[in-house]
């Protein structure tokens, strides 16, 4: 699975110099995972890419599967009422949808999320190498 952060189906690619995940000791995940450009639908006045932020998702390690898994309260629905979840383009969006984490080295959020420049929920998909051989985290 390549790094990704796609909206609507549409891949923006991922700023992977300014994008970073780390999981702590205490078992939880947090991230920052930029886009590398800006929807078509908002770019005459955007001029910042949009970027989903993880703030303190908890984890629980499994020996079995040797990767780690989002803690049972939050695998069915990610959507976190003190804002740990959130999409940012000009302003913070809740996130809903489901968070993974692959093997210990790999984040990948599905979901939507709800914004004022469509009626509809823009569909999301972004995913981001971090650790292990292929990310170090900063």
């Amino acid at each position: 699975m390549d790094d990704r952060f796609r909206v609507d189906g549409v891949d923006l690619g991922v700023d992977l110099r300014r994008s970073v995940a780390t999981l702590d000791a205490d078992g939880c995940l947090d991230a920052r995972v930029l886009a590398g450009a800006v929807p078509g639908a908002v770019a005459e006045w955007a001029t910042v890419a949009p970027q989903i932020l993880l703030a303190r998702v908890p984890v629980w390690f499994d020996e079995a599967g040797f990767g780690a898994t989002i803690d049972p309260a939050f695998v069915d629905d990610l959507e976190l009422d003190e804002g740990e979840a959130v999409f940012a383009l000009s302003s913070r969006f809740d996130l809903g949808g489901r968070l993974t984490v692959h093997a210990g080295d790999r984040l990948r959020f599905v979901g939507e999320v709800q914004t004022p420049w469509s009626e509809s929920p823009w569909r999301l998909d972004v995913s981001l190498a971090f650790g292990g051989r292929r990310r170090t985290a900063v």
